[in-house]
């Protein structure tokens, strides 16, 4: 008996071994049925699976997810309950089975990491902003230094060396945050593709990665080769990122568009990530940890990275992930420590102030810019545990560098806290807000010299050419420089499943349902590039252009959208009408299952929305004069602009389209008129917010005309309305005056301009004036353009 603390001890055990083994025993009825390697295994892997999904099954209904239920199973099987029973322990999870059984659990854990790390999007780390990154630094290093403050105060509780030394592991556990911890909880809970979520994923790559630097730091310092094995780690980290990364995107480039890549790929890559694994531990490293560096190598998405997690994820995710879970956690009895652990009370202490100085960190650094209750719910997920932490205490289980009992608090701890989070999550989130921005992705707080990102919808063919007249106008500069990202919609018809598909990545066919698309954008990105018109905005590389496929059913199109704007953090979506209109101007056709799409997104989308219908008459200056300097047609624009934050939107992007010299833009500012000094005495009294209102509006259109006063080609003028009727009359009186109106959708805001229209409105998703101008009864061939400021989380 060898003392590894003095209330808790490891037993030295002679176990005798046959060899060569026997892999199969004499059949069901045979005495030593149990003494087959094979089938020894495969009734373990039986019971551990039937069971997690039994107890997950009847647990799930409570908020419950599967890493918990789980972790249930392992207390089950393990010495806590059913190995006290001898013939249990002898027969059916004997010790001479252990090494297959958690060889097998242990492969399947680093398939796990590796498609962790092939699901994840390196890329949004590069995206994250300095809030997230100040916050993914912090929640790592404070509650870590707050953590060894506290257990210095407190040193004496921890006579031997061994329990301090453990102490002080468990503070630098409990301050990280994983990637694989969060990610893994963020697919439970389904809040993956929302905004939240995906700031929990930043946020914990960005602690992940301070967590693995201070690892790193910690090999150089304790290791005798410490700096030789950070050194090579690091090397293969880079190896993944600038070799084998680049190999990745030639073999996606060299697939057909819509092709699956080569069968050979997968398997090989599977081999490499087993290299990777092999490596990492000789470099003393967690094992598990190089499949899941050469994870985040491989692209995202099809057709590699969706191949990979196709192949893989259905048995990783039953039967591995669940087998190595169990296996951890069978590893301790679990009851024990409440009698035989003396100084629990201190190593829990530690847990609880690790896990609440955390918590708070992240609640008082998140609240200034979130909502509340979100900031909350996020503080709750970076205080999350779960298998990376199991297998980090299993490790040092087996390696004997924490003994029995603070293993198994440890586990406890780790099982409370899968069980509550999830819960006070399921409980706090709306997820009604799935798409909710925290953070301003919109034309108005667009900062100067700042790309503007658009992603236009096309629905059919003839949405091509309005959507590049409408791009035209935006006048990408050097400066300001224009990020498109071309989103081509089509119904899912003929086959079972939807496709999502990067035309950046993969080389287009001829036959493509979308080569219109791809070949005009393409097309559009050229021009821009090479065009040199002569003045000083003028620029050759002032747009960048991506085109993508979605296909798939019309109920889903608008979470397809939402969430490839969230990912490209957009400022402004271009959804197409749903009704055609004909040379004539008359309408032709209305196609109802798009007006249902484009519904769900303006209460969904993550930035502003414009929804554009073109009667034929707004062409483009390119498309006019080819580019030349002097243009032979001059098209009129007019911004219709009333106040709120809709025509804010309208007004910033008239702002830019009065940099087009072959524009004639006009601000029609409607106010209400002032006649009745009595009324507008009554309404100041009621309602003395829309007054401050009225004057911030004043304020915005002040500074905008500052911005543009000396351009030629911008007219400002003033007309006072009584009411909504005037506004229509006005409206139908100019609507043959321009070529384009930009307006705000201005959606449930009231306003005497307006009064009175709303109950006529025929079409709600264009707001009142929008409305006015899409009338059938309108005789114009105008086009015009609704505007929708970003609905941000009220705090």
């Amino acid at each position: 008996m060898s003392k590894v603390a003095s209330n808790v001890s490891f037993t030295d055990e002679q176990v005798c071994y046959t060899f060569p083994a026997r892999l199969r025993s004499g059949g069901v009825f045979s005495p030593d049925f149990f003494t087959g390697t094979v089938q020894l295994l495969n009734i373990q892997i039986l019971m551990i699976v039937i069971l997690s999904n039994l107890l997950h099954f009847f647990l799930h209904r409570l908020g419950i997810i599967s890493f918990t239920s789980q972790c249930l199973a392992g207390v089950i099987l393990g010495p806590t309950i059913l190995a006290k029973y001898d013939y249990y322990r002898d027969h059916i999870f004997p010790q001479k089975s252990q090494d297959a059984l958690v060889v097998t659990a242990n492969m399947g854990y680093s398939m796990f990491m590796f498609l962790t790390g092939v699901k994840m999007d390196f890329g949004m780390l590069l995206r994250s902003g300095r809030k997230v990154m100040i916050l993914g630094i912090a929640t790592v290093l404070l509650p870590y230094m707050i953590g060894l403050g506290f257990q210095f105060t407190r040193i004496e509780a921890a006579p031997g060396l061994l329990e301090r030394m453990q102490i002080i592991g468990s503070t630098a556990i409990q301050s990280m945050t994983t990637f694989p911890v969060v990610s893994h909880l963020m697919t439970e809970l389904k809040l993956t593709n929302t905004e939240l979520g995906r700031l929990a994923l930043s946020t914990s790559l960005i602690s992940g990665i301070v967590a693995a630097s201070l690892e790193l730091g910690a090999t150089i310092i304790t290791q005798i080769r410490g700096v030789l094995n950070a050194g090579l780690t690091l090397g293969s980290a880079l190896f993944a990122a600038f070799v084998l990364r680049p190999i990745m995107v030639w073999v996606i480039g060299q697939t057909p568009e819509g092709q699956k890549v080569h069968p050979a790929c997968v398997p090989l890559l599977f081999a490499v990530a087993v290299v990777y694994e092999i490596f990492f531990d000789a470099m003393n490293q967690s094992p598990a940890m190089g499949p899941f560096v050469l994870g985040l190598a491989v692209p995202p998405g099809p057709p590699l990275g969706s191949a990979v997690v196709q192949s893989m994820e259905t048995v990783t995710t039953s039967v591995f992930f669940p087998l190595f879970v169990v296996t951890a956690v069978m590893r301790g009895d679990l009851a024990s420590f409440f009698w035989e652990f003396d100084n629990k009370g201190y190593y829990g202490s530690s847990l609880v102030m690790a896990t609440v100085t955390k918590f708070l960190v992240c609640l008082f650094l998140s609240l200034p810019w979130m909502p509340r209750r979100d900031s909350v719910v996020l503080s709750l997920i970076m205080c999350s545990k779960g298998v990376y932490e199991l297998s980090v205490y299993t490790f040092h289980r087996d390696t004997t560098s924490i003994n029995e009992g603070y293993f198994s608090l440890n586990v406890v701890a780790i099982f409370i806290n899968t069980v509550i989070i999830p819960i006070l999550i399921k409980h706090l989130y709306d997820p009604s807000r799935k798409y909710a921005g925290y953070q301003s992705r919109n034309l108005f707080s667009l900062k100067p010299r700042t790309e503007l990102r658009v992603l236009p919808c096309i629905y059919k063919p003839d949405h091509i050419i309005s959507a590049i007249n409408l791009l035209d106008l935006t006048c990408p500069t050097q400066d300001n420089p224009l990020g498109v990202y071309a989103l081509h919609l089509v119904e899912l018809v003929g086959r079972a499943t939807p496709v999502f598909v990067s035309h950046q990545k993969q080389k287009p066919v001829s036959d493509s349902c979308s080569i219109d698309v791809i070949l005009a954008f393409n097309q559009y990105e050229r021009r821009n590039q090479q065009q040199h018109i002569g003045t000083p905005h003028a620029a050759a590389t002032t747009t960048t252009v991506g085109t993508f496929t979605s296909i798939s059913h019309h109920r889903f199109m608008s979470d397809d959208i939402c969430t490839l704007a969230l990912d490209k953090e957009v400022s402004l979506l271009l959804l197409p009408f749903h009704v055609k209109w004909g040379a004539d101007g008359r309408v032709e056709c209305a196609d109802n299952s798009f007006r249902i799409v484009n519904s769900k997104v303006l209460e969904r989308a993550p930035c502003s929305v414009g929804i554009f219908f073109d009667r034929g008459s707004f062409v483009s200056r390119q498309t006019t004069s080819d580019g030349d300097d002097q243009p032979d047609h001059f098209y009129s624009v007019c911004v219709i602009y009333m106040g709120g934050g809709d025509d804010h939107e309208a007004l910033c992007f008239a702002m830019r389209a009065a940099r087009e010299p072959s524009l004639r833009l006009t601000i029609l500012h409607l106010v209400p008129s002032d006649d009745d000094d009595d009324d507008m005495s009554v309404s100041r009294r009621r309602n003395a917010r829309m007054a401050s209102e009225r004057l911030y509006d004043e304020v915005v259109l002040k500074e905008a005309m500052k911005g543009i006063s000396g351009l030629a080609n911008v007219r400002y003028e003033e007309h006072a309305v009584e009411d909504g009727p005037q506004t229509a009359l006005l409206v139908r009186e100019i609507a043959n005056e321009h070529d384009l109106f930009v307006v705000g959708r201005r959606h449930g805001l009231d306003s005497k301009q307006t009064m009175g229209l709303t109950e006529w409105s025929e079409f709600p998703e264009l707001g009142v004036v929008g409305d006015l101008l899409a009338s059938p009864d309108l005789e114009t061939k105008t086009s015009v353009l609704v505007v929708q400021q970003q609905k941000q989380v009220k705090k």
